[in-house]
Parts: C-alpha cells; structure tokens; sequence
C-alpha cells in the first residue's frame, strides 16, 4: 500500500478528489456524450482505452461488447469482430485478465508470452491437464494446426471415456494444448465460433512477430500507457492497468521520471484516506480544469475499466461495488449481474438485470437508489439508461413491480 503522504516544506502538489475523479472519466472515455459508432469509431475508442475485457458471462450481453455499448449509440458487434478478425487491429490476450488489445502493443507482449513459458512448464496444474505425454499433445496441437487450422477444441478428438469440458477445471489435454500455445505466444486466437476461440498459428493470424523490445521499455511504456488513461494515480494502480510490470518496478521508473520533469510525484487525495504518495500526468491541473462530465445516464459493466478496480472506485466515487455473480444467491445482497448507473461524475444507482432473447426483452428485477443520489433524479436517470440499453441491445425493456430501493 503506498505510504501516507507526511506534511512538510518540500511536500508533493495534491491532487484533489475532483481532480483525479475528471481524469479517470476521461481516460475511461465517459467525458463525453456517446457518439454515433462506426467502424472506425469503435477501433478509435479500442485504442483510446487500450484494451477491452473479454469475459463469458452473457446474461445481458458479453462484458466487452457492453464496454462499448455505453460509449457508443448504435454499436454492433460486428463492428469489433471485423477488427478483431479481419482488419487485426486488435488482438486477444491477457491484461489483468483476457481482452481485446490495441495491436500496435503486440510487442510488448512478447515479454508476457516470456513469462507465461516460463510459468507454465513448471504448473503442476498445466501438466496435469496436459497429461502425461505433454510433449507429444503439444506437438500434435502445433502439427494440427499447421496442416489444418484454423481450428477450435471441438475440432480435437476426444479422449476416449471423456466427458465434455465443463470449463477451465476440467481441460481435455488438446484443450490445455491451446491453451498453452496461446498464451505462450506460439499460437493466436484467430476468431471465435460464438464465444469458443479458434486458434492459429501466431505466424498466421500476427504476421512476422515484432522484436522483444528491451525489458526498460517495457516499464517505460507501461507505466506511460496507465498514467494517459488513469490521469493521477498510485504505483500499485499503475502497475495493475497492465498487469505487465510489478508495483516496484512502476515506482521506481515513476520516481526516477518525476526526477525528470517527465511526469509529476503528487499527493493523491482519497476518500476516507490520508493523502497516498503516486503520480500524474505533468498536465494534469490543466486537463482536469478542461473536462466536463457528460451527463448521460449510463450502464456499465462489472468489467467496465471505471469499474474494475473496487477499491479505487470506492474512494474516488464513494461507490462500493462487489460482483456477486459466483456468490450463492442466497448470499447475494443485489443480484446475479448488478450494473453501476454512472450519471455525469455520479454513482446514482445499481440495477440487478438480464436479457431475455427469447422473449426480446432486457429484463429489470430490481433497482437500488444510491444512498445521497436525489431519489427523483436518479430514478430518471435509471429508467433513462435502461431505455437506452434495451434499444442498444434491440430489446423492449420490462420492469418488474419491485419499487426502488435505498442502497
């Protein structure tokens, strides 16, 4: 945790609350009104992000394609799969945990497939998966997939008396194979049959793979991706927008920068906390001042990037969130699937949804005003962002009788 910031003569310039909550909305892309998407829109808004998360859940649609459904009015998701698999401007692998990545850091990602290789031959979790003849599965894998890839698990035999995959507990070998290759960086994820990955070689689906830039840069570029998205922010929270490089290694590139003039060492004020020792973008008084939160009511995603990190999120927004979807519904204090209602710079209120594709409708079970939200507002501003979501999604909206309730 970093260290509480001490009074002195010498002390870092203080990043306000108001400040660092401005920078964060707009380095999550949410300063602004959604504007209409287009191909070349929806790239631009990967690339501004960096990333998007990918993750299976799909009770009111896929965590990346909700990711750009609040930024965007009219987005398809054809739109991301035709970058993703057939213009390749964006990749999929591992940030924190898998997502959609800005192709222009492919080489960064060469230390990633590094660390995976070195990680993961000596997993006894890996090799059990992969059997006792791990060698040779992995070399049928890369054998298949060079005479016949494109290919996806189902297109691998499976192992007599095999029951099917429940998911990731229960790999079959050529399953764990894939796996594998792919986040080692011999093979790529091509495209994906519904939600199943297809898989190629790297070759195939990269091109030549770049050159492994010097392990320096790689903190270099880390540490500069985060602070131009996260505007003000801790070495811990630096380092974790990645996942590529250890807080220590952000601190000290972060330090010896600030020694620099090439970013600021700040005081970073946090609800409830003594001001935390961290850095800003050397503009940051100057962007923060410029930035005016666009008041549309939005709903966002658990794996939203303003959502993602809890902690951060509680002491910015005063909005603690906890995703209950694998907590026993009888334990649950909201729902399955709660998404934040984000309104300008607010928190306003949670809403415990799902889709009904059968019946056309996105389905609202209960609502949760947030404790200060002005109740009207925030009512409004909740049915207004479920209205737009539901047309987003092609879907009529139904409500259930459950009146709004306090936090």
């Amino acid at each position: 945790m970093p260290a509480p910031i001490r009074p002195s003569a010498d002390a870092p310039e203080t990043v306000p609350i108001e400040s660092a909550r401005a920078l964060l909305l707009a380095g999550c892309a949410l300063d602004r009104a959604p504007a209409r998407a287009t191909k070349p829109r929806v790239i631009a808004l990967v690339r501004e992000l960096g990333f998007v998360q990918v993750d299976s859940i799909s009770s009111v649609e896929r965590a990346h394609h909700l990711v750009l459904h609040a930024r965007l009015d009219g987005y398809d998701p054809a739109h991301l799969a035709h970058h993703a698999e057939s213009t390749r401007a964006a990749f999929e692998h591992w940030t924190h945990d898998a997502s959609l990545i800005r192709s222009d850091w492919l080489p960064w990602w060469t230390h990633r497939f590094e660390r995976s290789r070195a990680r993961l031959r000596q997993s006894a979790w890996m090799r059990e998966r992969l059997g006792r003849n791990w060698r040779r599965t992995l070399d049928e894998v890369r054998g298949a997939l060079a005479a016949r890839g494109p290919l996806a698990t189902r297109d691998f035999p499976r192992p007599a008396g095999a029951r099917k995959s429940e998911g990731w507990w229960d790999w079959s070998p050529h399953k764990a194979a894939l796996e594998f290759l792919w986040r080692t960086g011999e093979v790529a994820v091509h495209s994906r049959r519904g939600f199943e990955k297809v898989y190629d070689l790297a070759e195939r689906v990269y091109g030549e793979m770049p050159p492994q830039p010097p392990h320096d840069e790689l903190i270099r570029f880390a540490c500069l991706a985060a602070l131009e998205r996260l505007g003000a922010a801790t070495p811990r929270e630096i380092a974790r927008f990645l996942h590529a490089i250890s807080p220590a290694e952000a601190t000290r590139w972060c330090t010896d920068a600030a020694k620099r003039g090439e970013i600021a060492a700040v005081a970073l004020e946090r609800d409830g906390r003594a001001p935390r020792a961290g850095f800003a973008r050397l503009d940051w008084r100057r962007a923060a001042a410029r930035i005016e939160p666009d008041a549309t009511p939005r709903l966002l995603t658990p794996f939203d990037p303003l959502v993602r990190e809890r902690e951060r999120l509680a002491e910015l927004f005063r909005f603690n969130y906890r995703f209950e979807a694998f907590v026993p519904a009888a334990k649950r204090v909201h729902g399955y699937y709660t998404m934040p209602v984000l309104a300008g710079e607010r928190f306003v209120a949670r809403v415990d949804l799902a889709s009904d594709r059968a019946k056309g409708v996105l389905r609202v079970d209960r609502i949760w005003l947030e404790d200060g939200a002005p109740a009207k507002a925030a009512r409004a501003a909740t049915g207004s962002a479920c209205e737009r979501l539901a047309a987003q999604l092609g879907l009529s909206l139904e409500l259930s009788a459950v009146r709004p309730a306090r936090g």
